[in-house]
């Protein structure tokens, strides 16, 4: 088997004496999966394995300092801890064999050692036989470990992993992992060979979490999102067991440049990699960028009060929130506060890629992140305010109801954008995600839980300032998801897309002005965000109508689409056909018809009501028609290709003949046009629904090169939707390379 020349690591294992075998075998393991050449791959030389007696501070700093100087940029570092540590005097440490207070290899001193390293690629795991939260102030005894139903060996509550993870990361290129979160204890039973954390990593280097083979290589993403899977299953297994195992969440910080390779693939594996002409982007082997790359950013540091932003799966920490940042820290009123991004850095996608839902795993794991950073890395900062979007804003109110009293009071403000508070309805779920993202049905135990706890704490009278703001353009949250948990005067609305409502193109846009009035207490206007757009959102037809219709000759592009879908809340079709037919600017308006059966794709897909089901139908087909008069060859592949999607979507048993014949017509309609991404994005849904999966694979390629998350997101978002409906299959070797090609 090959060999991993420029893969590191270092292994400790520290019992002082406990008589905990568990311990020393946890490190143990490590070590010897490590240096199997059937397994990962790393040469032994290039290990080094410190247990008890021989993991003093002196020979643990010595080993370090050899990595630092043998270790290059091409290089990776692994660290593994599995033994005690503590706080004291109000520094968080390590205990290595034997230490006394003055010996003790503390967070900071832990963190210069290893900043001095030149890898990009390191990986620091802790996992301690209990790593509840010492910071409380506590003194209880815990166990250590279980048998037979009985507690032994116990230890004083001394441990918090969080702390010690938080003090050495460096932001940069640094994942942390650590096996439980400070109010927990960390578990193993000595009736099985480990502790749940090492066992779960184990597990994910003999690739236990792998079905689908890209290449020969264990990544740095599939396996954090693999101990956080397996690890409650372990636990569940050992709460059978005895009644005295409770919860386990590991903590994990995935802060890096690059999904970067762990060890190689079991040699047994090997035949199992799917190879074929067109090579999947997102699964070669990411390139190393310098530590500081990724930071050229607005983030600023200095103040009293901290702005924090929270961005959604499909998001990126520095990009999510466009401009919003540096337009803030030109305003005077924001001279006292710093300003910082949380989330991951482009290469690092979630359990279920950078798409626009996510898997609950997913967001429990960076709200324990948001709340452990709240307590321990921005534990300097008097006050924080919180901008999230999408499943951000979900992740920042699990986030504060996991804080104790006295940190959810620095809390000043919580903003949220596009937060599908209230979950996905659950048709939704069915019909267009095959049940996929169930964990977030508005009537699933995770968002009815959520709610409860919510109302239960806050009672409507929070100690922050609460803002959530919804729009009528999101095509993935609806209005109510977004408001209906809250107050009426805390609910706003604000214009654009779901991933565009957060990148304001100046001061006057609604999303800007409705954060900066709520950081300063004025009173929000909506000026981008017409008074009309905002009655069609909340229902008030009438309304609209009665001011736009004695202007209808008058009124542009965006008026007209506003007075047609408020006649047809009110079910005034013939009047929306007189304006269509003869209005100058709608006559004949394939574009104009393209919005408005766009809007109605969109109520759909987050209502899968009938009704709008069929005013898109009908608005796409009397589009298409028009366009196939004219010769208008793009607008023809742009109204037929989505009118495959709604065939097979709306009707799948018995739409599949309307959905080839769609399909066949935009591919004909793409051979008269110049090349562009919407065209090759046609392209391939055209083929996927004729059932040419190589040829849809190769035009999805060209179609995702070098275009920004937004339109991957949009693009996977048909594909996946119109797949599934197709086959009834939510995962096959398609759907995993729509994830890795459009989702990354």
């Amino acid at each position: 088997m090959k060999k991993l020349d420029h893969a590191y690591a270092l292994i400790i294992g520290v019992d002082n004496e406990q008589k905990t075998t568990q311990v020393l075998r946890d490190a143990q393991a490590i070590f010897d999966v490590l240096t199997n050449q059937e397994l990962c791959g790393y040469k032994e030389e290039n290990i080094t394995l410190l247990l008890d007696k021989k993991a003093t501070t002196e020979s643990i700093i010595a080993a370090i300092d050899k990595y630092i100087n043998k270790i290059d940029e091409n290089s990776s570092f692994l660290l593994f801890y599995s033994g005690h540590g503590g706080y004291y005097e109000g520094r968080s440490y390590l205990l290595p064999y034997g230490a006394t207070s003055e010996s003790l290899i503390l967070g900071e001193q832990l963190r210069e050692k290893l900043s001095q390293m030149k890898s990009k690629r390191m990986i620091i795991m802790f996992d301690c036989c209990h790593s509840g939260g010492f910071f409380d102030g506590k003194d209880d005894v815990i166990s250590q470990t279980i048998s037979n139903n009985t507690a032994q060996n116990t230890l004083r509550k001394s441990e918090d992993l969080e702390g010690i993870a938080q003090e050495i990361d460096d932001e940069q290129g640094m994942v942390i992992i650590a096996s439980s979160q400070a109010e927990e204890l960390s578990w193993g039973d000595n009736n099985d060979d480990y502790s749940v954390l090492t066992t779960s990593f184990i597990e994910a280097l003999n690739a236990k979490h792998k079905h689908f083979f890209a290449d020969e290589y264990i990544r740095m993403v599939e396996t954090v999102n693999y101990v956080f899977t397996r690890i409650p299953e372990l636990i569940k297994t050992l709460k059978e067991r005895s009644d005295i195992v409770k919860d386990q969440t590991p903590y994990a910080n995935l802060q890096m440049n690059s999904d970067f390779v762990i060890s190689y693939i079991p040699k047994n594996f090997k035949d199992k990699i799917v190879t074929n002409k067109f090579k999947i982007q997102t699964q070669q082997k990411a390139p190393l960028t310098s530590k500081s790359s990724n930071l050229e950013s607005w983030e600023r540091a200095e103040g009293n009060n901290l702005l924090l932003f929270v961005h959604g799966f499909s998001g990126e920490s520095k990009d999510t929130f466009g401009n919003i940042p540096k337009m803030l820290q030109a305003d005077s009123n924001f001279d006292g506060w710093a300003m910082k991004p949380l989330g991951y850095s482009p290469v690092v996608q979630p359990q279920l890629g950078k798409d626009i839902w996510g898997a609950i795993l997913d967001v429990d794991k960076i709200a324990g992140f948001l709340k452990t950073s709240i307590k321990y890395k921005f534990k300097d900062y008097n006050r924080i305010a919180i901008v999230a979007h999408s499943l951000g804003g979900l992740m920042a109110q699990k986030a504060i109801l996991g804080l104790d009293a006295d940190h959810r009071n620095r809390i000043s403000h919580l903003i949220m954008f596009g937060t599908p508070s209230n979950g996905i309805a659950p048709e939704v779920l069915a019909k267009q995600w095959n049940k996929k993202y169930s964990a977030l049905s508005s009537e699933g135990d995770y968002i009815t839980s959520l709610r409860k706890q919510w109302k239960d704490t806050f009672n409507h009278t929070y100690p922050f300032k609460l803002k959530v703001a919804a729009s009528s353009e999101d095509e993935y949250v609806s209005v109510e998801s977004c408001h209906k948990p809250f107050d009426e005067t805390h609910c706003e609305i604000v214009d654009g897309k779901h991933l565009q409502m957060v990148k304001p193109d100046n001061e006057k846009d609604d999303v800007y002005a409705l954060i900066l009035n709520t950081l300063t207490g004025s009173k929000f206007f909506n000026q981008f965000t017409n008074k009309e757009e905002i009655n069609l959102t909340l229902g008030k037809y009438d309304a609209v109508v009665k001011k736009l219709l004695p202007n209808k000759d008058d009124l542009d592009k965006r008026g007209l689409t506003q007075l047609i879908f408020a006649l047809e809340g009110l079910e005034r079709k013939n009047e929306v056909y007189e304006i269509l037919n003869h209005h100058p600017m709608a006559k004949n308006n394939t574009d104009l018809m393209g919005i408005i059966a766009g809007r109605h794709k969109r109520d759909y897909l987050k209502t899968y009501s009938y009704k709008s089901s069929q005013l898109s139908r009908d608005y796409y087909s009397k589009a298409l028609e028009i366009s196939v008069e004219n010769e208008a060859y793009s607008q023809i592949y742009y109204h037929a290709i989505n009118l495959a999607f709604l065939s097979i979507v709306t009707d799948p048993e018995t739409g599949k003949s309307e959905m080839k014949k769609y399909a066949n017509q935009a591919l004909e309609a793409t051979e008269h046009c110049d090349d562009n991404l919407w065209k090759y994005a046609t392209v391939a849904e055209a083929n996927m629904y004729l059932g040419n999966l190589e040829r849809a694979k190769e035009f999805y390629i060209k179609a995702s090169t070098n275009i920004p998350i937004r339109e991957k997101v949009s693009m996977h978002t048909n594909a996946y939707a119109g797949y599934v409906a197709l086959t009834n299959k939510d995962e096959d070797e398609f759907t995993q390379f729509l994830k890795a090609q459009l989702l990354s």
